[in-house]
């Protein structure tokens, strides 16, 4: 008989995610390609779950990747286009694994900040004549901004030597950008 209550502790799950810029699943040998090789990332699938159905909230990359570390959509975390941040006060999947005792990395390319110095062109939606605010405490996914965090991505503030990233970082505890890309 099978034991309905284990003694030992359930092994928590790791975390990897990998994305890439415009780049199709059938480019990897682990979603069958025989051309490219891709040996690392197919072994990685082989000991994890690969997705076979997968769709992304955005076609552009900003707002997309606000979308995979908020679990919200585009309408919602006001990242509709690519130069809008990420507001500071949105809640995170890294910051909800990170209150659950995990750790938490961002190496590579984040862009989840505008890294360009040049404005948006499309920006933040202005309130309309009609609409109401949600009350404080409908707003659980948002909490107060603090606008200084932003600029963090901007490769000229990587280019300053006494410039220091503000950690956690959208809920990294740790972050090792690719800037000037």
């Amino acid at each position: 008989l099978c034991d309905p209550y284990p003694q030992e502790p359930m092994k928590r799950p790791n975390f990897l995610f990998i994305i890439t810029d415009q780049q199709r699943a059938d480019h990897l040998g682990c979603y069958g390609n025989r051309v490219l090789r891709t040996p690392h990332v197919d072994a990685l699938a082989a000991r994890g779950v690969r997705l076979e159905r997968h769709y992304v909230a955005m076609p552009i990359c900003m707002p997309n990747r606000a979308t995979l570390v908020t679990g919200r959509m585009p309408s919602l975390h006001g990242v509709r286009h690519n130069g809008i941040e990420l507001p500071l006060d949105c809640v995170t999947l890294p910051e909800l694994l990170a209150d659950a005792g995990y750790r938490t990395a961002l190496v590579g390319k984040s862009h989840l900040q505008n890294f360009t110095g040049v404005p948006a062109q499309y920006g933040v939606q202005p309130t309309s004549e009609g609409d109401h605010p949600a009350a404080a405490a409908l707003r659980a996914a948002r909490r107060p901004e603090d606008a200084a965090g932003h600029r963090q991505e901007d490769a000229d503030s990587w280019a300053d030597p006494a410039f220091r990233m503000r950690l956690p970082y959208y809920g990294f505890q740790s972050v090792d950008l690719v800037t000037r890309h």
